[in-house]
């Protein structure tokens, strides 16, 4: 009995987020939570495992990967840094990676540093306050990439009635690489379902672009791509990922008949916004992002999909399919993420931008973390 109690306590904490992670991508596998259960699930796991057949000379390798990791990860960074510099110039964006790296080493090193220091007790707290968000931030990143790996080879074997391609910025009036290996993933995907369901090419016109990005991928899958023109739906307003999806919705849920209120609010500006062809579905929408009623809540994005049962696949680059797919779930749009291959050596600054973006849709936590130190600060002598 007292080695099935040791069991239960030892692999218990691993079957519980298990379980949870299990239920909680069941029920919807696009939440960031299950990227939190997975890894505590894998941190739990191993744990008792290691643990569980535990020798004398394990702490040998566990010494090694804590000490050796943020040294190989800061250096996999810095060099990432140079190698994106050279391909795509010195930007803020492309700086990401160097600028993670320096924000690991600070999360590392301050609180230690207090103490060799001798700092003041508030100087202390300060340290151990920055050392507790860098935590939970890596913890988080680390969490993430995990769900993402997995999430991305999920297997989707359905049939989509629409296909939304993202844009992605254009040379003169052709879409970039980016935008066309983006297009050409919706198209392999639109012939592996023979040709079943419609593009939804959604991108406004930039300040410096001569044409609409929806307008540059319609002419892509018409002339090189030899898709039909009325197998092809314009949204040439939208200048956000937000933007793309809630506009492809309205488009989505008039083509259906559904009365949603956002449609109506916008049903003046449909009927005299010109149309880019004969078909009247290719006509510009345009949604407010203030608007009240553009976030459904979940009862109203529950009567949507029985009303509107139609099935979305949402095309963008990999590391993009993520952060899309949650906006799509918030919207209430019955969906998967489709990603297209992005160069390896632009991943890392591509999936940091990502991630950030991420957290700040999901910033609580720190505001619960800082909330604990400054009560901890005030009340614990």
């Amino acid at each position: 009995m007292t080695d099935w109690w040791q069991l239960a306590l030892l692999y218990g904490p691993a079957v519980f987020f298990g379980l949870l992670l299990v239920f909680s991508v069941v029920q919807e596998p696009r939440r960031f939570r299950n990227a939190v259960w997975l890894a505590l699930f894998v941190l739990c796991l191993s744990s008792a495992l290691m643990l569980d057949f535990w020798r004398d000379w394990a702490f040998i390798p566990i010494v090694l990967v804590a000490v050796f990791t943020p040294i190989v990860v800061v250096g996999f960074l810095l060099i990432n840094t140079v190698i994106v510099v050279r391909h795509e110039g010195f930007s803020l964006s492309t700086i990401l990676p160097a600028l993670f790296a320096l924000v690991m080493m600070v999360c590392v090193a301050v609180y230690p540093l207090t103490f060799y220091f001798n700092a003041a007790r508030w100087g202390k707290g300060i340290g151990l306050l920055i050392a507790l968000e860098g935590l939970w931030f890596f913890f988080t990143f680390a969490a993430l990439l995990l769900y993402f790996t997995i999430y991305r080879i999920l297997p989707r074997r359905r049939k989509y009635d629409y296909i939304i391609i993202l844009g992605a910025g254009l040379q003169g009036t052709k879409p970039t690489p980016l935008l066309r290996g983006r297009i050409d993933k919706a198209v392999d995907l639109w012939n592996r379902q023979h040709s079943h369901g419609l593009f939804i090419v959604s991108g406004g016109q930039g300040a410096d672009e001569e044409i609409s990005e929806a307008e540059a991928m319609k002419r892509y899958l018409i002339e090189e791509r030899g898709v039909p023109a009325d197998k092809i739906i314009k949204e040439d307003r939208s200048t956000t990922t937000l933007e793309n999806l809630r506009n492809s919705k309205v488009i989505m849920d008039r083509r259906c008949g559904l009365n949603d209120p956002v449609m109506l609010q916008n049903q003046a500006s449909v009927d005299n916004s010109a149309a880019s062809d004969n078909d009247e579905n290719n006509r510009g929408i345009s949604v407010s992002s203030s608007s009240p009623q553009a976030k459904p809540g979940r009862v109203k994005r529950m009567k949507n999909r029985m009303a509107c049962p139609y099935r979305v696949a949402v095309v963008t680059s990999d590391y993009h399919v993520f952060r899309a797919s949650e906006y799509a779930r918030k919207m209430g749009l019955k969906s998967d993420g489709v990603g297209s291959h992005t160069k390896s050596y632009y991943w890392p600054t591509a999936f940091i931008r990502e991630f950030i973006a991420i957290s700040k849709a999901h910033f609580w936590p720190y505001a619960v973390i800082a909330v604990l130190w400054v009560t901890g600060m005030v009340f614990v002598r």
